[in-house]
This record gives structure tokens, C-alpha cells and sequence, in this order.
């Protein structure tokens, strides 16, 4: 049997505290024609090193193969005629950015481009607030990280933790700063659509407001606002289905 044709790669980026599972419930929610058509690709944080370590995860036949990070630049080149589109969550929207694919579409789901608050960017969680619990963290990283699920309305199952590279996501947030990259992203032409949370206690409204709003007016985008926690993204995807299926679906 022939397989059909990618039409499209959607690459996607999980959050502080997730994996590549994340994105499982919404790629099975997708029509049967998106799935067999979509080549899906993950940037793999390594934070629970027994389901996967870091690098690239990429779903081939209905299950997700690992790879190195370098393999992104053969898959780009593989795929170069096809649309790009980037879909991450939370801190995974930054990381994003991160590579230089010409994009066709950017969705950001409860993402960021600066975390933080300060004089020029007041909007966002006091920089003291992220180092208390980074200390924690140093301490006890199960327990924060536990507690953080709570938070988000989502919890991730995991047996051991890679403590290195949540603490150096963790930190990277006190002076992250993506809003020239997001830019520079889009400077291509590339549509950017973003969806924020009315519950969300991690990136409230107002940080995401901040962060987007004018990159979205200047396309005649409005953010989209569902009635949902940071990550129950990965367990209720039909709340942000009914916008962005059309959008994976426009070109």
C-alpha cells in the first residue's frame, strides 16, 4: 500500500516540566487525513531520561523515534518544498525560535517571549518569584516540579527526573527575551497565531497580551482566549481544536 504524500511538517516544542507526550491526545484527535499527512516532529527537552533523552523525536508509524537535534537540518532539506508550521507550549515556543526554519505559520499555545517581570516589561512573574523557586528546586526539584503540574491542570508521569536540564530551562527564564527572535521569524511572512489560557496561573493574559498582541494586530490576529489551565492543552485538545484545525488546513 502507498503511503500518502506529507503535505506538511509541524514541528512542535513542549513546555518546563513535559516531554514529547504532551502533543499525543491533539495528534490523535486530528483527522484521519492531517495524521497520515503530517509528518510530526518534537525538540525533546530530556527532562525524564526513561521515556526519552534529549533531542528530536519524530512519529513514524504511529510511534515516536528518537534522534539527534543535528537530524533537523536533513529533515529541513528533505521537506524543503512543504509547508513548516511551529507549534509550542509555554517555554517550547521560545525554543522554537531557536532554529532558523522559514516558517509558514508560528502558534504559540500558553507561550512567551519574555517570562519575567521588569522596569521596561512589567507584565510577567517577579524575577524574584522564579528564583525562590529555583532554590527550591535545587533542593527538592520532584517536589517543585509536582506542585507545577498542579498548577497547570496537567500532570506528566515520570519515574526519574534529569535535574540538569530542568534547572537549566528553569534559570534561562529569568532573562529570556524572544521578542526580537519572533521578529525575526516572521520576517519572512510567516502567520503567527497564539492561544492563552482565562486560568492560566502560569503565563496570565495580561503577560501574553503583553508579549503578543501587537505582532498579532499587525497581522489582524486577535489572541485566542479558551477557558483553560497552562497545559490542559495535552488532555482537552478540543478546546483550541475548533480554531486551529482550519489553520493547519489553510495552505
Amino acid at each position: 500500500m502507498k503511503h500518502p504524500e506529507t503535505t506538511q511538517v509541524l514541528l512542535m516544542a513542549h513546555g518546563w516540566g513535559y516531554n514529547h507526550r504532551f502533543f499525543d491526545a491533539f495528534i490523535l484527535s486530528l483527522p484521519a487525513n492531517t495524521r497520515e499527512t503530517t509528518l510530526f516532529v518534537c525538540l525533546e527537552a530530556g527532562y525524564f531520561p526513561e521515556q526519552a533523552t534529549a533531542g528530536l523525536m519524530v512519529r513514524v508509524n504511529h510511534a515516536w523515534v528518537h534522534h539527534s537535534t543535528e537530524a533537523l537540518h536533513s529533515l529541513v532539506l528533505a521537506h524543503a518544498e512543504v509547508p513548516w508550521l511551529g507549534l509550542g507550549h509555554s517555554l517550547g515556543f521560545s525554543k522554537l525560535l531557536d532554529f532558523s526554519v522559514r516558517w509558514h505559520s508560528l502558534f504559540s499555545l500558553h507561550g512567551f517571549t519574555h517570562f519575567t517581570s521588569s522596569e521596561q516589561q512589567p507584565e510577567g512573574t517577579p524575577p524574584r518569584v522564579l528564583a525562590r523557586m529555583t532554590q527550591k528546586a535545587e533542593q527538592n526539584m520532584a517536589e517543585v516540579l509536582a506542585n507545577f503540574h498542579t498548577r497547570c491542570g496537567h500532570t506528566a508521569d515520570w519515574a526519574t527526573l534529569n535535574e540538569h536540564a530542568l534547572l537549566a530551562d528553569l534559570r534561562s527564564m529569568q532573562q529570556l527575551d524572544a521578542a526580537v527572535a519572533l521578529q525575526t521569524a516572521l520576517a519572512h511572512g510567516a502567520d503567527f497565531y497564539a492561544w492563552a489560557g482565562t486560568s492560566d496561573d502560569i503565563v496570565p493574559l495580561p503577560l501574553a497580551r503583553a508579549c503578543f498582541n501587537h505582532t498579532l494586530g499587525s497581522q489582524g490576529h486577535t489572541l485566542y482566549t479558551p477557558a483553560a489551565e497552562h497545559a490542559r492543552f495535552a488532555n482537552t485538545p478540543a478546546r483550541y481544536t475548533d480554531t486551529l484545525l482550519p489553520l493547519l488546513a489553510q495552505h
